[in-house]
């Protein structure tokens, strides 16, 4: 079996192949006529170029790993079918997924995005807030130009439903828990939150490559959860890399996390098992939401001391592998099941 950085690249290249496809690089009055219909008055072009689909392939444009939508192209392909059957639904979760990420970024008062300045930073707050909550939509439309029946499409948009709220519950949570705003956060709350803001786009990839294969509901749920798992493993793995990784690999700020002042795993650990005065000054260095490099580097110091990243690892280890009990209940020994549990194992090891 290919490597699967090899195997996620052949991937990428057919979801970028259907992004070019189904989400135009600028658009025309005739352009816009054939997404949203003819105008009752007149189209003006240039502002929605400007406004959205620039600032939108800007991000494109910087890669990305495209391991969502591989994750759904897998999943069919194992399920017995091909890839290129369900290809154009892929940009539904990528599209999705970069709303949130320039969304997040604005909230967030981020600095870098895939190693160049956060599209807010380059286009302003609102261009990137507008920008991305379309993409929170238009990505829907593809569903109108395949042949999917009423029924499967219905199913598609009610977990489409679902799978939004989630996002934005989590992204309160976690808004929230940085802010200071809920003094005491445990660890079940923790994967709860990553498990909506993170797991539940991963999941709703995994049901819609089982809703077109037309799988039992109990083989839904069982795939969905595996995507779900290695998702918060690979969220925690992000956390971690934060922390410790390569900043010319990570393509973010090193430290971000703590500037922002947010409750990872690793925070959440250290509280618990800092001797009293350690933990509290780990706490005001949280509060101050600070980019100084010292105190950055004293927090580290004090997750490492108390053994959080480690434990971190541990978790997301533990995570990875009851996603794959669940994949191999489900799924027989095959290179396609192979395929999936090495995209798991990248997940939790990758160093970008």
């Amino acid at each position: 079996m290919e490597k699967i950085s090899e195997i996620l690249s052949n991937y990428a290249r057919l979801v970028n192949k259907m992004l070019e496809k189904y989400v135009p690089r600028k658009v025309d009055e005739k352009g816009l006529e054939e997404l949203l219909g003819k105008a009752d008055y007149r189209y003006e072009p240039e502002s929605i170029n400007k406004g959205i689909f620039e600032p939108f392939w800007d991000l494109m444009d910087r890669g990305g790993k495209r391991w969502r939508p591989a994750l759904m192209l897998m999943i069919y392909e194992a399920l017995g079918r091909k890839a290129e059957e369900i290809a154009p639904l892929s940009i539904i979760p990528e599209v999705i997924h970069n709303g949130t990420l320039a969304v997040d970024d604005v909230e967030d008062e981020s600095e870098f995005r895939r190693g160049r300045p956060c599209i807010h930073r380059i286009y302003g707050e609102d261009i990137a807030i507008n920008m991305g909550n379309t993409m929170y939509y238009l990505p829907l439309l593809v569903l109108d130009k395949l042949n999917v029946s009423r029924e499967k499409k219905l199913a598609i948009l009610e977990e489409y439903v679902k799978t939004m709220l989630k996002l934005s519950f989590g992204q309160a949570m976690d808004i929230t828990w940085h802010r200071g705003l809920v003094p005491e956060i445990d660890e079940k709350q923790y994967l709860q939150m990553t498990l909506f803001k993170t797991g539940a786009l991963a999941g709703f990839s995994a049901k819609i490559a089982a809703i077109m294969a037309d799988v039992p509901e109990e083989k839904i749920r069982d795939l969905e959860r595996f995507a779900e798992l290695i998702a918060v493993a690979f969220q925690i793995q992000d956390d971690v890399l934060n922390l410790i990784g390569d900043e010319a690999k990570y393509g973010k700020e090193i430290g971000g996390d703590i500037t922002e002042g947010k409750r990872t795993l690793m925070v959440i650990h250290a509280l618990r098992n800092l001797p009293a005065n350690e933990s509290k000054r780990l706490l005001e260095i949280l509060n101050k939401r600070t980019a100084d490099k010292a105190l950055i580097r004293e927090a580290i110091t004090l997750m490492k001391k108390a053994g959080s990243i480690e434990y971190a690892k541990e978790v997301s280890k533990q995570l990875a592998e009851e996603a794959l009990r669940i994949l191999r209940k489900c799924l027989p020994e095959n290179d396609d099941r192979r395929k999936l549990e090495a995209l798991a194992d990248f997940l939790i090891t990758r160093e970008y």
